[in-house]
């Protein structure tokens, strides 16, 4: 087993990085989370970045590769539907020969609707089965907007993709790779905060308790990043490693806002998006290892 993505996996990650600093420009999320995305799907069209991974008889990117571009746009927090996209066209021929973005109906826990991410954008299209069950792409029907999801313009609707168990162990794990990303943006955003903020005449990084807080936090993201890993090299352990990262994912973000002195909690610091992102991808990892464990 390796636990280093390909050398295509690198490169996905690194280009993938590159068009977040080119789109959002470093722009705090805030600033465009409940607005129009900072990258356009034609972009990420043009880029060959929708079509990333998709497998031809056998051959493509690894999963283990998929969860490093994951990760890496996951740190952007882009309302756009690439990961669903991606992971819709590796499991449909339907998706694959669909030139647009492709979303599918993922479960939550204890029997509410499912959350459709990406529901609200423009053109998006619903695939009905991953591996099993038809392999069709459906208009996204109406649907109540799923109150966590604010930056993934989700929706709860009354529909259903079919997923194969390995299909489902790969969801887990790349939704909480993405939430890996989210958690070292945040980390990394945070750790610049305390450099700047100054109380009783000193920047609040210097203070122990601030480096206490910020350390651990640095190992939880060590951690997330290695349980994601080990979930996508160990399809008996996805559903767990994902679990594992997801909510050490959560610790982090709950850190940076304390650690900003409960700015954190404000609209327009905008910690709060991921957040509520990685408490939605909780849930859904739950689910999933209930229907498919």
């Amino acid at each position: 087993m390796s636990t280093q993505p390909s050398e295509l996996g690198d490169a996905a990650a690194e280009g993938v990085g590159e068009l977040l600093r080119r789109g959002t420009k470093g722009a705090p999320i805030a600033t465009y989370a409940e607005g129009e995305p900072p990258i356009s799907w034609q972009t990420i069209s043009d880029g060959g970045w929708d079509v990333f991974g998709v497998l031809d008889d056998g051959e493509g990117a690894s999963l283990r590769d998929l969860v490093e571009l994951a990760r890496a746009w996951g740190h952007g927090c882009v309302q756009q539907p690439l990961v669903t996209t991606l992971l819709a066209k590796r499991h449909s021929a339907a998706a694959a020969a669909h030139a647009g973005p492709v979303t599918i109906a993922l479960p939550l826990p204890g029997g509410a609707a499912p959350y459709v991410p990406f529901g609200q954008v423009p053109g998006v299209v619903l695939a009905t089965g991953l591996g099993r069950g038809s392999d069709e792409l459906v208009p996204v029907p109406e649907g109540t907007p799923e109150t966590l999801a604010i930056s993934s313009r989700g929706i709860q609707a009354d529909v259903h993709t079919e997923l194969a168990a390995v299909v489902a162990r790969e969801i887990a794990v790349t939704l909480a790779a993405a939430a890996t990303g989210m958690a070292e943006r945040l980390l990394a955003d945070t750790l610049a905060f305390v450099k700047e903020r100054e109380q009783f005449g000193k920047p609040i990084g210097s203070f122990q308790a601030v480096k206490h807080q910020l350390a651990d936090a640095a190992i939880d993201a060590e951690l997330a990043e290695t349980a994601v890993i080990w979930g996508a090299e160990r399809p008996d352990e996805a559903f767990r490693g994902a679990l594992f990262a997801v909510d050490r994912c959560i610790d982090i973000a709950e850190t940076a806002i304390q650690a900003q002195g409960g700015l954190g909690f404000t609209w327009e610091v905008g910690l709060h998006f991921p957040l509520r992102q990685m408490i939605l991808t909780r849930d859904v990892v739950n689910a999933l290892e209930v229907e498919h464990a």
